[in-house]
């Protein structure tokens, strides 16, 4: 995007093809298997749900495997090859996505996360946070093409325009997000960048505070404040004026409803698990659940074991238990899925990489209490709807100015960041 006319037309496209995608909603379904078919049954019919109607995964982190294992040098990887037989990616159990692993499970776009680490804020943060964002559009675009009878699958680049279009077309698109508020320098005009280069949700905090918003580790130093400071809300509502995502993943419950009182735009949890079910700050409370209702956000399942059952086991019948959990409390308008693969290394028996999502739909239609329109929420229109609110309220605010904020010089002492120490930057993930 080379200016700020470019961004605007991009994003009126954006909500009107999300519109139109809400709008198919509507057309004939197809016709709903028993619950109690035989499983290759369901899984066929789960199948034939995902060709109709698009599956948007909420967090994806192989950008930061190539980081590790690469080292960022993009020339000699190759998206379209099967990396489960490829050195180092087979090795490692935090691989789970390529182009062929997408095509199966019938994966139609997600959010790529342009992450690093807490401990890096030591190191020039904004500039490994810029240059992780910056490196996403160039592994979005390389000439990936992975062909099959009539198809051809590429990760574009561009937001949400032509999600819609590229779907019926049979290919992947890929959406940008930032994971960690830590990488924005507490700075309003790095915000304004992020998004005009192309991000599109900002995880507020990762394992660590930042000087503005409170994170949900509990052995961390004390934060500034507890939840959002006053400069965090002014952050959030710049977020608001610029159509950029508040993610609320790895936030603190008082994190989340300062954010949820603060802002005029839906909110989302891109990779986050119900804590009802699992015990864990990192997981959402019901409180939280309830209020997201009338925020008209989203919470998108994660896919890492010890967020589900708060051990290394789990399965695909503890997944549909949390995506169930959050529907009784917020509504199946407010739920969607957000595996986290490739920063997680441990998945859900049935759920073990990016070719497994038709199982899990398949899992959900032994409830018939789950119509196909409601799995169709599930898999990609709650998110679409969540963007398309998100860009409405970007044009009701833009005939405000940008916030000229500056942090407070006291909320930036001796306490922060905070001084983490991983035996590895893998126990930096998750």
């Amino acid at each position: 995007m080379s200016s700020g006319r470019a961004v605007a037309v991009a994003v009126t496209v954006v909500v009107v093809a999300a519109a139109r995608m809400v709008q198919c909603a509507a057309s004939p379904l197809p016709v709903r298997v028993s619950p109690d078919a035989p499983q290759q049954e369901r899984l066929k019919a789960a199948h034939d749900l995902l060709a109709s109607s698009p599956l948007i995964d909420g967090h994806n982190d192989l950008a930061w495997n190539i980081r590790k294992f690469l080292h960022n040098k993009l020339h000699s990887f190759n998206l379209s090859s099967d990396l489960s037989k490829e050195k180092p990616w087979r090795n490692s159990a935090f691989s789970h996505t390529d182009l062929p692993r997408l095509r199966k499970g019938q994966v139609a776009a997600q959010v790529s996360s342009g992450f690093v680490p807490c401990v890096c804020v030591f190191l020039s943060i904004l500039c490994f946070k810029l240059y992780s964002v910056s490196k996403l559009p160039r592994l979005l675009i390389l000439p990936c093409h992975f062909k099959q009878t009539t198809h051809t699958f590429f990760l574009s680049s561009r937001c949400l325009p032509e999600i819609l279009q590229e779907f019926r077309r049979g290919r992947v698109a890929s959406l940008m997000g930032v994971e960690g508020g830590h990488g924005l320098a507490s700075s309003m005009g790095v915000v304004r960048a992020l998004y005009d280069l192309g991000v599109r949700y900002v995880t507020l905090t990762h394992k660590c505070h930042t000087p503005w918003a409170e994170c949900s580790e509990q052995d961390s130093p004390p934060p500034n404040a507890r939840g959002l400071t006053p400069y965090g809300k002014e952050l959030v509502r710049e977020m608001n004026r610029l159509g950029l995502m508040v993610d609320l993943s790895h936030a603190s419950a008082r994190t989340a409803r300062d954010v949820l009182a603060t802002s005029r735009a839906p909110v989302i949890f891109s990779h986050s698990a119900a804590r009802a079910l699992c015990s864990i700050d990192r997981n959402v409370p019901d409180d939280v659940l309830s209020s997201l209702a009338a925020n008209g956000g989203i919470v998108m399942i994660s896919f890492y074991n010890d967020f589900l059952t708060c051990t290394d086991k789990a399965t695909v019948k503890d997944v549909v238990a949390h995506i169930n959990h959050i529907r009784s409390m917020a509504g199946v308008d407010h739920v969607g899925l957000g595996a986290g693969y490739d920063g997680i290394n441990r998945t859900p028996t049935g759920l073990e990489d990016a070719s497994r999502y038709p199982k899990l739909f398949a899992e959900l239609l032994k409830d018939n209490t789950w119509s196909l329109q409601d799995l169709k929420k599930l898999a990609g229109l709650n998110f679409l709807r969540v963007f398309t609110h998100v860009e409405q309220v970007r044009e009701e605010l833009s005939s405000e100015r940008p916030s000229e904020e500056i942090i407070p010089i006291h909320d930036i002492d001796s306490r922060w960041p905070c001084r983490y120490k991983f035996a590895s930057l893998d126990d930096a993930r998750t």
